[in-house]
């Protein structure tokens, strides 16, 4: 782990999942989500420990494990203080609602069960407004509602550099997942536009480096979500099927190969999620037939 700086005293960890360091009074640190586990934590102590800063809490983005699995080691170890939004508080407490909902609300199978799923609990101390200002050891953070990756999803903003979580994806990483995974199309195209009129120095992503020019990142991110948008229609125009043949078609037409059962669930959710997009604007509409649910094009 290294430390790399983004300003004065805005400092973040590069790694699988980007942790931010923001300096507060004295040798106090405030930590922009917690990484994937308790190995991440323990490392991250380490590093901290030899800058001689001292974590006091962690202000988390959302709650996926990779954000938030460092989360419960933290605070054993170093007393923090959690903050996150309503919704995330939820998962974050109970992160078997994550796994849970990867597996149509039912007793998921092992697949989903582990650190990549299911982050270790910890409690939320402080439940905080997904549009607001907090103050933390005398320094103030912006919270920006940044929704569509997922629910109660927030961008933490503090001395001119805007921590977006998964808000968007490098294009690097984008041409590895080739289907981000979101929850809401509809939102995460509405805040993609909302980071182009944003004012921050720097933009940074979980996954990927800082971003000044966040209109070009934002076009591709755009474009991303296009791509998969045309490829479940163009899955369609044809003849109705059934979820699992546009999943098939689509990752054909993107050639995007499923690597195992845990990648397959994650691609199938984001896929219901384009499906449901599709229906809302009346692209497309669903009906059971055979004993199966079968999508159609909405013939104009």
């Amino acid at each position: 782990m290294t430390l790399k700086s983004l300003s004065d005293s805005v400092f973040y960890i590069p790694s699988p999942s980007n942790i931010g360091v923001v300096k507060c009074n004295g040798n106090k640190v405030a930590l922009i989500d917690s990484g994937l586990d308790a190995s991440t934590g323990k490392n991250l102590l380490k590093l901290l420990r030899k800058y001689e800063l001292f974590p006091v809490a962690v202000i988390n983005t959302h709650f996926h494990s990779d954000h938030c699995g460092g989360n419960r080691f933290l605070k054993e170890k170093a007393d923090v203080k959690i903050y996150a939004s309503k919704v995330a508080s939820v998962v974050i407490e109970h992160p078997f609602i994550n796994s849970y909902s990867l597996f149509c609300g039912v007793l998921p199978v092992d697949t989903l069960r582990n650190k990549f799923v299911m982050a270790e609990p910890a409690k939320v101390d402080i439940v905080i407004d997904e549009e607001g200002e907090i103050a933390i050891a005398d320094k103030r953070f912006n919270v920006i509602p940044l929704p569509g990756h997922a629910p109660g999803h927030v961008g933490v903003a503090v001395d001119g550099v805007l921590f977006c979580g998964d808000a968007f994806l490098s294009e690097r990483v984008l041409s590895k997942v080739k289907i981000p995974f979101n929850v809401h199309i509809g939102e995460q195209k509405r805040t993609l536009e909302k980071l182009l009129n944003l004012d921050f120095k720097v933009f940074l992503p979980s996954h990927g480096g800082p971003v000044e020019n966040i209109a070009e990142i934002v076009k591709i991110n755009k474009k991303a979500i296009l791509k998969v948008e045309n490829a479940v229609i163009e899955s369609l125009e044809k003849e109705e099927k059934t979820t699992e043949t546009i999943m098939s078609d689509v990752c054909a037409a993107l050639n995007l190969t499923i690597k195992d059962s845990y990648h397959y669930f994650l691609i199938r959710a984001a896929i219901h999620a384009y499906l449901s997009y599709l229906s809302s604007l009346g692209e497309i509409y669903f009906k059971v037939s055979n004993n199966s649910l079968i999508w159609a094009l909405n013939k104009r």
